[in-house]
């Protein structure tokens, strides 16, 4: 085992238990940085944190979850469960009880198993999807508005999330203008394990009662601020209360910026393409959106070959943009065959070039507002219709549009600074 204990004056009898029963400890940290440089290089160990360990946070958990076999918290008084519990820790020990054994607590541990998560869709809720692709202007913002409010005119709830790092838009794709980001308010309340269902309907804003935005950040320079772990989290509370969720990522996955500025551990440093890898790994659909054109074959054949292991549990849709009607039959035929060389299981979409795309900039509108009804209209509607038939099994979310109508009395959000965003 490695042990990473702070703080606690019985740690030279708890190591001395622990010998005495067989449990070997390979390695004493003082921090959480050392901590996950030692957890990188012996996988598939076994840890045991104090909860006063310094500069532990659950982005640091959730790393930690990612590279060993199991994590166990020792606290010993009730703030410092409330801590662990923070950290969304899987198992915490209370090391002040009455006839409190050690070594039988960690001979318990050691057998559990971390197995990958079974997509139930009864118990997962919401269905996400994902618009993602290779790197450039391929629509991918353009799309993700239409297929949620395509989603939305069926009556079931969708929440569209700009989860963009690199170049948000959704919020003036649709004219919202207000200095308020409410991905970066969301991130806050997530960790704080404080985002519950009001804490959600204060981030999101109603563009008609199925149809909810989170805006993304207000500052492209503020990526710092929303992290891997918030990011699952504000998916999972998402999916408690919507049918649909729609998330607009950056493009690619290429080695993104670093907050140099933060000294810690290389596993720990901020990644700028992290959120887009967490929502990929729980998203239900992935939709991967390229330009009708041989660049943006070339990297789309590049962006999925190197990184469709991250999704590989889910459906997976190419999406060829903006091809021209004089040449459509052509670019079908070169398209199809590329996707099927990929992936046979690769299904393949086509959205035409439409002035519409253009018309929703301009006027700050979605595709409805603008009352349009073209082809381009019409090609998402399909994707739309196609989504949602791979949903029907999914049991209706409670009704939440109550709800929010009532929190609209409330101005503020707990977790905001003075000034900033909320």
């Amino acid at each position: 085992m490695i042990w990473a204990l702070s703080g606690i004056d019985a740690e030279p009898d708890l190591i001395a238990a622990a010998s005495a029963g067989g449990i070997v400890v390979d390695r004493r940290c003082f921090d959480a940085p050392e901590l996950l440089a030692v957890s990188a290089v012996v996988p598939d160990t076994h840890v045991l944190v104090s909860a006063g360990l310094p500069r532990m946070s659950s982005e640091i958990m959730a790393t930690l979850h990612a590279q060993v076999a199991s994590v166990t918290v020792i606290a010993f008084s009730d703030s410092e469960e409330a801590r662990a519990r923070l950290w969304n820790a899987d198992r915490i020990l209370r090391g002040d009880q009455p006839g409190f054994d050690l070594v039988s607590q960690l001979r318990q541990n050691r057998f559990i198993q971390r197995v990958p998560h079974e997509r139930n869709r009864d118990k997962l809720g919401g269905y996400v999807s994902a618009c993602w692709g290779p790197v450039g202007s391929h629509g991918r913002t353009t799309f993700a508005i239409g297929l949620a409010e395509a989603l939305a005119t069926t009556g079931v709830r969708v929440l569209l999330i700009d989860a963009d790092t690199e170049a948000p838009s959704v919020a003036m794709t649709l004219g919202i203008d207000e200095d308020i980001s409410g991905i970066v308010v969301a991130a806050r309340y997530a960790e704080q394990n404080a985002l519950n269902s009001r804490a959600l309907a204060n981030c999101a804003r109603a563009i008609n009662p199925y149809f909810w935005v989170m805006t993304g950040l207000s500052d492209p320079q503020r990526w710092p601020e929303l992290r891997s772990g918030a990011m699952g989290k504000i998916v999972a509370r998402a999916r408690e209360n919507f049918d649909h969720i729609i998330i607009d990522l950056g493009a690619g996955l290429q080695v993104g910026d670093v907050d140099a500025s933060i000294d810690l551990a290389p596993t720990l440093v901020p990644q700028r393409t992290a959120v887009t890898r967490t929502v990929l790994a729980n998203a239900d659909q992935v939709y991967l959106l390229t330009r009708a054109d041989a660049v943006g074959a070339q990297r789309l054949a590049l962006t999925y070959a190197a990184h469709a292991s991250l999704f590989s549990h889910a459906k997976k849709c190419a999406v060829v943009n903006v091809v021209p009607k004089s040449d459509s039959q052509h670019i079908q035929r070169e398209f199809g065959a590329i996707c099927g060389a990929l992936d046979p299981e690769l299904e393949v979409r086509y959205l035409p070039y439409d002035t519409a795309a253009t018309d929703m900039v301009k006027k700050a509108s979605t595709l409805g507002e603008l009352n349009h009804r073209g082809a381009l209209a019409k090609a998402i509607r399909v994707c739309a219709v196609q989504c949602s038939r791979r949903c029907e099994h999914v049991n209706p979310i409670t009704e939440f549009r109550p709800f929010v109508k009532f929190l609209r009395i409330f101005g503020r959000h707990a977790h905001a600074t003075a000034g900033s965003n909320g």
